[in-house]
């Protein structure tokens, strides 16, 4: 290879490869392909054989199978190619045999979501990436692809109106990212049988006040408000401009006499700020509600409301509830809103904004006037009609707002199932209120001493003082109450520790009833194995069967990671919001030729003992990579090689993926191994989640400590790559310390 070769090859990579490091092969090959540059049309037989004629840019990783190169920095042939007029996608683009994938096209999450919202097809953000794959290749077939000078135009579908939206694919002209880019326009072309277009203005004065009354429910008045905001509020709740004969929703809002707009620029960004006018509106629609507000609720409609909320205390409140409908003393966000729309749509009923916010105005005053608004610390909770899944109602809670305008808003809407044994208390508690342990130090050494000798405690931790162990028991117990699996009789009550001693008897931990006038009903007795001693014997007598374990799986699929599934991870939540939890030495290696946050993070080991330093120091760092897109692409890169390999491992063992169970989501997990200093040793766990759809959902990572106690709750394990003895416990925030442990 000659050395202009070299230079042309060299520029070629590193206009995809902008970072010296580990790429896979094959996203290497396939960059070079589709520029010209396969290993055939430069003489050789293999990529490889390329390869190893340029050792000044690439080398093999002998210790991966040859599936990552590691690409160099050449001095000589680095060239100001800025300078130049070409581009990486000069070499195919226009010509009607290019082929997509994600190694060249850039589609941002943003894009493809606001196009599921335009067709309303109900995809997923990768569902419709592959379908737009399946569209520009259709049209490719029946010679519907279109280029324009610097375009790539195609039809994708029509939306609910009936207008054709067509994909679109330029030239990336960010200096970093991928060669080409993708965006979508809605045309003006009509399918036939398209629902009938109104024309421009056709909006009543009650559609008016309808929409007015919607944005004063959720929006506080005579403040600016982003126009996107309102346009996607209004969107949401099936307010269509192009059913009143708007192209933009720009134009469907100026027809709206209570808006105020004003064109801004923010950061050279040109937006357009709405300002809702506080105006008077009359109409059928407020009569209704004017109705619902007057009327008096008879003795037999509050028999009516008893029979619909049986299991609801009178409860009278220590002070006033305010009077007047939800709607009008309330802010009702978009959020919780949502949540209550889609739950009640979940539940089989169809719903719709207007309907929702009348029966909840009508919940509230019947709740107000049967006294079943709870009053505690500047929040009212009240149940209205909707049931939870085991029959009990749903409650919202309002809490007082520090805006202007209305005083309260709609802040909490709980859908949730509680167990009716279990107190509404956070799992690692529930040990501590059943009952009065003693001193943990020594509940927990009696425990150790009967159980198989087990290692209790990290490396470096003090020994005896059972870090693991003490996670272990809280949450286990927590999964057996849930279970309803911990027994109770008049006068004893016993759990099933899921610990075993040395004959492999089951260990069970016994109480007996606690003074009444101390704060737990019972009191730890002890430990034994069935008919084994006093409490053995007892527990014998007074439980057939016996206290049975904690179970956690449901299916194989608990067990075991199924490499033919999909895998889509979060990176965005893994890098900035857990970026505390990823290796200090491995984001130093990640931000080479950025000082500013290489200075961060050796100021942040330099103040491991300080946590508001640190806390600090960690905001600053996860706003310069936020503010630094090269950074974050390079660490998700890197994430991404070692999630590659970790499904390696899974696929050499599958071991390696272990079950873990989460307390507060009652959920079970799968975690791989991420190696990101040195590949043979793993540093954080990758959380993976067998979604609804029968993909895996990548939800975060965790320190080999948390990942550690999640797994143990699940079964002993027996090495790989989450061994206690060789986890030294990290320098841990407060919020991650013993009272929740297992996060996610």
């Amino acid at each position: 290879m000659t050395n202009e070769e070299k230079k042309s090859l060299y520029e070629c990579v590193k206009r995809q490869f902008t970072d010296p490091g580990l790429y896979k092969v094959s996203r290497v090959c396939e960059w070079l392909v589709t520029n010209g540059c396969s290993p055939e049309q430069m003489g050789y037989g293999s990529f490889r054989e390329l390869a190893e004629d340029f050792p000044e840019m690439f080398a093999f990783q002998d210790d991966n199978n040859n599936e990552f190169i590691q690409i160099k920095a050449w001095q000589a042939g680095e060239r100001d190619i800025s300078d130049s007029t070409g581009h990486p996608a000069d070499s195919f683009f226009g010509s009607r045999n290019i082929i997509l994938n994600d190694d060249i096209i850039e589609m941002t999450q943003q894009s493809l979501f606001a196009l599921t919202k335009v067709l309303g097809n109900g995809l997923s953000v990768q569902q419709m990436k592959q379908e737009i794959y399946r569209r520009f290749d259709e049209a490719k077939q029946n010679q519907k692809l279109d280029f324009l000078a610097d375009r790539y135009t195609f039809p994708i579908d029509y939306c609910a109106d009936g207008m054709l939206v067509n994909g679109i694919v330029t030239k990336n002209i960010s200096p970093i990212g991928k060669s080409l880019y993708f965006a979508f326009e809605k045309t003006q072309i009509c399918r036939q049988g398209a629902p009938e277009r109104r024309s421009v203005g056709m909006i009543s004065e009650e559609e008016k006040n309808r929409i007015y009354r919607m944005l004063c429910d959720n929006f506080p008045t005579d403040q600016p408000i982003h126009m996107a905001t309102i346009s996607k509020f209004l969107t949401d709740r099936g307010v269509d401009r192009m059913k009143y004969g708007f192209c933009k929703m720009k134009d469907f809002l100026a027809q709206m006499p209570f808006l105020v707009m004003r064109d801004i620029v923010l950061g050279g960004v040109p937006q357009v700020m709405i300002t809702i006018e506080g105006v008077e509106v009359k109409s059928d629609y407020h009569a209704s509600r004017e109705y619902l507000q007057t009327r008096s609720v008879s003795p037999a409609q509050r028999n009516v409301f008893a029979e619909r909320f049986p299991n609801q205390e009178t409860y009278r409140a220590t002070a006033p509830v305010p009077d007047g409908r939800l709607s009008d003393i309330c802010n009702m966000p978009v959020k919780p809103m949502g949540i209550l729309e889609r739950y009640i749509e979940e539940s089989g009923r169809k719903t719709d904004y207007f309907t929702l916010v009348d029966e909840l105005n009508e919940d509230f005053r019947a709740a107000r006037e049967n006294n079943l608004v709870r009053v505690s610390d500047a929040k009212l909770v009240f149940p209205v009609r909707y049931l939870k899944k085991d029959g009990t109602h749903v409650e919202l809670t309002l809490k007082l707002s520090a805006y202007e305008g209305k005083e309260w808003f709609l802040f909490f809407v709980d859908t949730n199932v509680r167990d009716k044994n279990q107190r509404i208390i956070s799992p690692g508690k529930q040990l501590e209120n059943f009952a009065f342990l003693g001193s943990w130090s020594n509940f927990l050494s009696e425990l150790a001493a009967k159980a198989v000798d087990e290692e209790w405690d990290f490396r470096g931790s003090p020994k005896g003082h059972y870090r693991i162990l003490i996670q272990y028991v809280k949450y286990t117990f927590s999964r057996l109450m849930r279970e309803k699996k911990v027994c109770i009789s008049e006068q004893f009550a016993a759990f099933n520790t899921g610990l075993a001693d040395n004959h492999y008897d089951d260990i069970y931990a016994c109480f007996f009833p606690n003074e009444p006038s101390c704060d737990t009903d019972w009191k730890f007795a002890g430990f034994c194995t069935a008919a084994s001693g006093g409490l053995g014997k007892q527990l014998v007598n007074c439980f057939n069967p016996l206290p049975a374990p904690p179970t956690y799986f449901s299916s194989n699929e608990d067990l075991f990671f199924d490499q033919t599934k999909q895998l889509h991870t979060d990176f965005e939540h893994i890098i900035i919001d857990n970026i505390k939890r990823l290796p200090l030495q491995f984001l130093y290696d990640q931000f080479f030729g950025n000082e500013e946050a290489r200075e961060l993070v050796e100021s942040i080991r330099a103040k491991s003992a300080d946590r508001a330093a640190r806390e600090e120091l960690y905001d600053k760092l996860k706003q310069v990579i936020i503010d630094n897109s090269r950074l974050f692409v390079r660490i998700q890169n890197r994430l991404k090689d070692a999630i590659e390999l970790a499904k390696k491992r899974v696929r050499w063992n599958y071991k390696t993926a272990i079950p873990s169970y989460f307390p507060k989501r009652d959920t079970m997990s799968l975690m791989l191994p991420l190696a990101l200093v040195d590949e043979q040793k793993p540093d954080v766990a990758l959380v993976v989640e067998l979604t609804n759809s029968g993909s895996y959902q990548g939800q975060t990572i965790l320190t080999l400590t948390q990942a550690y106690i999640d797994a143990r709750l699940v079964c002993r394990l027996t090495g790989d790559w989450l061994d206690p003895s060789k986890i030294s416990e990290p320098h841990l925030d407060a919020d991650e310390q013993t009272e929740d442990f297992p996060l996610y």
